[in-house]
Formats: C-alpha cells, structure tokens, sequence
C-alpha cells in the first residue's frame, strides 16, 4: 500500500503526496490529512503529526479546536459522531469549493464561459416563460495587448483583476458577471429592458473610468448591449450577436457603447451611446 502510495505521488510529478492547499488556511475544518513527506531510506510515509514511522496508511483530522485525531488502516473501533460530522463537514466544504473553481475565473473572480452558459440557459428560459426583457452586454478592453506587451503581464493580469470587480460591485446581485477570456468581458441583465439598460451602463462607465484613473491607467473599453424584448434566439446566438457588433464599435474608433435591441420578428434596432 505504501509502495502504491509512492509511485502514485511520484506519477503526480511532485513526490511529495498532499491534499492541503493555500485555500484551506482560513478554513480550519478543511486542514486535513496529508503526508509530510517519503523516506526512501526506511521506506515509510512520514506524516507531519507522526514522529516515528509508521508502515500502515495514516490519516489526521483536524478538529475546530485545533487538536488532530490520528486513524491508521489497524484501528477498528466505529468513529464518534463528532468525528463523522467533521468529516462530512470537510468533504461537504471541499465539494462547494471544486464546484465553484469549476465556474469561476481564479484572477477576477468572475464566472468562466461555462458557468455563465448556465446562467444564460437558466436566465433566458425563465424571460421567455415571463416574458421579460434581458439585456446581454459585451465588454472589451481597447487596445489591451499592446498595453499588456509594455507594461508586462503582472500588470496586465491586475488591470483584468480592477476591471472585474469593478464591474461586480456595479452591479446588481441578481446580475451576472463572466470573463470569458482574455480582456473579453459579458454582463446579463435579467429584467433589464432597454432604457433601464442605458441607466445601468452609465453608472458602470463611470466606476470603471474612476477604477482605472486611480491606478493612472489610460485604457478605454467598449460595450455592447443587446436587449431581448422576445427570446427566439439560443444563449449561443445571443453571444455572437452581441460579439459581432463589437467590431462594428471597434471600427467606429473604440471607447464607446452600441445599444441594440433584439425584437419580435428578430430585428436589430441600433442606437448609440
């Protein structure tokens, strides 16, 4: 079991196995079971909370007050009840914590592509049973890579970081967020029709030009909003929509927004801002 334990590190490209990250620091539950490290010369896992070796398998739970409960593969007397609810606590928290990473973009914190999709799926079924308007907003950053080559990717990687929360403070709780990719931004307004929409993004043009002022960055961005007074087209439609007309306001010189609204017989109403 041990050996298998090894060559299973090993193939991982760490040799070192573990199961604790950096996330786990605030979540004292979550400080788990893992293995300090592999003695070649006796053989044996060395376990952080054992100073001998031991030639079974060893796991350490953490308790909330901080003490650690030691189990091996010998030990057969049932768990305490305390001691199953820390685990399922534990695995309850890791489970909410990969769901999430599964969603999210680490640097911004906004939803990745797939977990807004979800969102869009869920958002736009729910307007067309109610029929209610939706706005989607495309967001891109103006000239974003040559800045990024200049000034270097740290400082890039922070801009993208401002920009994102920046937008998720703007907005609504009941209002989405994705990146999805790159200095590529979407906004879902559900509820929103076109004149609320226009209220919206002058609010959101002003906390980002002041985001941005303030770490003496000259960057503008572009927006898209496509407002869906009758949903006939699908998420994937209503993403490529918005897309293709961000050419069109990149063309017209940048720095600015285009809003559209998506009518009835699949119309496009075009206006500017």
């Amino acid at each position: 079991m041990i050996r298998e334990k090894k060559e299973a590190s090993e193939a991982q490209g760490t040799g070192v196995p573990s199961a604790r990250a950096d996330w786990t620091r605030d979540r004292p539950s979550l400080r788990t079971t893992y293995v300090a490290h592999w003695s070649e010369e006796k053989l044996a896992i060395l376990c952080g909370h054992q100073h001998n070796t031991v030639a079974e398998a060893v796991a350490c739970i953490q308790r909330a007050d901080g003490s650690v409960k030691v189990f091996t593969d010998g030990q057969e007397r049932p768990l305490t009840n305390e001691e199953k609810d820390g685990m399922l606590n534990a695995l309850l928290h890791l489970y909410e914590h990969a769901k999430k990473s599964s969603r999210e973009d680490p640097l911004t914190g906004a939803l990745i592509r797939r977990g807004f999709m979800e969102v869009l799926e869920r958002e736009s079924a729910r307007s067309r049973r109610g029929m209610l308007p939706l706005t989607l907003v495309s967001l891109d950053l103006d000239d974003f890579k040559p800045l990024n080559d200049t000034l270097g990717q740290s400082t890039g990687d922070l801009v993208l970081k401002v920009v994102g929360w920046t937008v998720q403070r703007a907005l609504r709780e009941a209002d989405s967020v994705a990146r999805l990719g790159g200095d590529r931004f979407a906004l879902l307004l559900p509820e929103t029709g076109a004149d609320n929409t226009r209220v919206v993004l002058a609010k959101l043009r002003e906390a980002l030009k002041s985001a941005l002022k303030t770490y003496r960055w000259d960057i503008t961005f572009s927006m898209v909003a496509v407002t869906f007074q009758s949903l006939s087209a699908t998420p994937d439609e209503m993403i490529e929509i918005a897309e293709r007309h961000m050419h069109l306001v990149k063309e017209r010189g940048k720095n600015g927004v285009s809003y559209l609204t998506w009518n009835e017989t699949n119309n496009l109403t075009a206006g500017c801002g």
